[in-house]
């Protein structure tokens, strides 16, 4: 959250807001809650090959699982996430706030893909 002065009469934004829920790192899990349907980005294996080089890729949210990820850092729920793999459509089961695999696809996000030589 960003400090403002007590002189500072401007009222908060929903860019402020906004600026507050994104992630900062691509390495960092980020917890959030998508609906189905939500744009998202998501590592994935460019293949099927354990030793393959994984890349970030488009996807969508298709569903959400019942199952639940208790830890000691709270409850996280999983998501079943949609991409392309080849030119043929791929389900991932994600748990974003435990895997950092899967981020927003926001405007941020995107700057952060940039910065880490990913062509969007």
């Amino acid at each position: 959250m960003r400090l403002r002065n007590w002189k500072e009469t401007v009222p908060y934004t929903i860019e402020d807001t906004l600026l507050d829920v994104q992630p900062h790192s691509l390495d960092d899990p980020f917890h959030w809650c998508p609906q189905r349907g939500t744009p998202v980005w998501v590592k994935v294996p460019e293949s099927e090959d354990e030793d393959c080089k994984h890349r970030w890729r488009k996807g969508v949210i298709e569903d959400e699982l019942f199952e639940r990820q208790y830890t000691h850092m709270g409850i996280f729920r999983t998501f079943v996430v949609a991409t392309t793999i080849k030119r043929k459509p791929v389900l991932f089961t994600i748990t974003p706030g435990i895997q950092p695999t899967l981020k927003p696809d926001s405007p941020e996000v995107r700057e952060l893909l940039r910065r880490a030589g990913v062509h969007l």
